[in-house]
């Protein structure tokens, strides 16, 4: 997986079958993988923050 910023819904799905499959592998958090799993859920979650935003009526049920 090559760390990047994703600007598509198709990276972004790519990006959640990688993060899918590290979570199965179970890396040490601070080996290589487990560091680039740590910068994938941040990118995701960029992602995400960007095109799925939670309305503030959600957040204060």
């Amino acid at each position: 997986m090559q760390l990047k910023p994703i600007k598509s819904e198709a990276e972004y799905d790519q990006f959640l079958e990688w993060i899918d499959s590290q979570f199965d592998a179970a890396p040490a958090p601070d080996s290589s993988e487990g560091n680039m799993l740590q910068i994938a859920l941040l990118l995701v979650k960029a992602y995400e923050d960007e095109h799925y935003s939670v309305p503030a009526q959600v957040l204060l049920d």
